[in-house]
C-alpha cells in the first residue's frame, strides 16, 4: 500500500512517504548553511593562503566578526530544536544514533559496496539506517568538540594556556573530519544514483515510496502498519 498520510502537511502524491517534518528540515538546513558559513570564514583563520578569499566577506576581520556570529547561530539555534515545538523527533534521531542493531551492524559492513557505486544487501533498516547513525555520531561529537574547543580559543585569558594550545589543533581537527563526513554525505545524496533520491526527503519532507522500500524497509513496513491502523 502507498503511505500518503503520515502528517497534517497538505497533500502528497501518491508513492510518496514523509520521512521528515518541518521542524527535522528546518534544524538540517540550519546546520548545513551555518556549518558551510563556519567552514568558510574559519578558512582565513586558518591560513594565510585564503586570506584572499576573505574579501568576498568584506576582508578577513569581517570574516572573523561573521564566524563568531554564526557560532553562536550553530550552537544555539540547532541546540533550540530539541525544546522547540514538536521536538520529539529531534531527540528520537538522538537515541537512535547511539543504537546499533544486528541490522544497522551489517550495514556498516555492506556499505563499501554501495558508497562506490553498487546497491550492497542487508538487512531491512529503520529510519536511520547504520551509515547514516554514523554520520550522525561523527556530527554529534564533531559539533561538541568544535563547540568547547572553539570557546576555549573565543576567550582564551580565561583558560590555561597548555588547554588553549590543545583547542586549537583539535577544533581544526573536528572540523576536518566533520569537512570528509559532509563531502560525503553530499555524494550519496546529490550523485550517488542508488540514494540521491534521499535529497528529496530534506527538500519536500517526502522520498519516493520505492526508496523507503528499499533503504528503511523496517521503518515504511512500521509506518504503513500505523497508517492502516488510522
Amino acid at each position: 500500500m502507498a503511505v500518503e498520510r503520515l502528517n497534517v502537511e497538505g497533500q502528497v502524491a501518491e508513492g510518496k512517504v514523509l520521512r521528515f517534518n518541518r521542524g527535522e528540515r528546518f534544524s538540517h538546513w540550519l546546520h548545513v548553511v551555518s556549518f558551510f558559513i563556519l567552514l568558510f570564514t574559519g578558512l582565513g583563520v586558518f591560513a594565510a593562503g585564503f586570506h584572499p578569499l576573505m574579501s568576498l566577506v568584506g576582508g578577513l576581520q569581517a570574516a572573523r566578526l561573521i564566524h563568531r556570529v554564526v557560532a553562536v547561530i550553530f550552537v544555539l539555534g540547532t541546540g533550540a530544536m530539541f525544546f522547540a515545538g514538536d521536538s520529539r523527533w529531534h531527540w528520537e534521531w538522538l537515541r537512535s544514533a547511539f543504537r546499533f542493531s544486528d541490522a544497522d551492524k551489517k550495514h556498516i559492513k555492506a556499505f563499501a559496496a554501495e558508497f562506490f557505486g553498487g546497491h550492497a544487501v542487508y538487512p531491512p533498516q529503520e529510519k536511520y539506517n547504520g551509515g547514516e547513525k554514523i554520520n550522525s555520531l561523527l556530527t554529534i561529537f564533531g559539533s561538541a568538540v568544535i563547540t568547547l574547543s572553539g570557546l576555549v580559543m573565543w576567550f582564551a585569558p580565561n583558560f590555561p594556556a597548555g588547554l588553549v594550545d590543545w583547542a586549537y589543533p583539535l577544533h581544526d581537527l573536528a572540523m576536518f573530519v566533520m569537512t570528509t563526513a559532509v563531502i560525503g554525505h553530499v555524494y550519496l545524496s546529490l550523485i550517488h544514483p542508488d540514494s540521491r533520491a534521499s535529497i528529496s526527503g530534506m527538500l519536500t519532507g517526502y522520498v519516493p515510496e520505492d526508496f523507503a522500500k528499499a533503504h528503511h524497509a523496517a521503518w515504511y513496513e512500521h509506518a504503513a502498519e500505523n497508517e492502516t491502523a488510522k
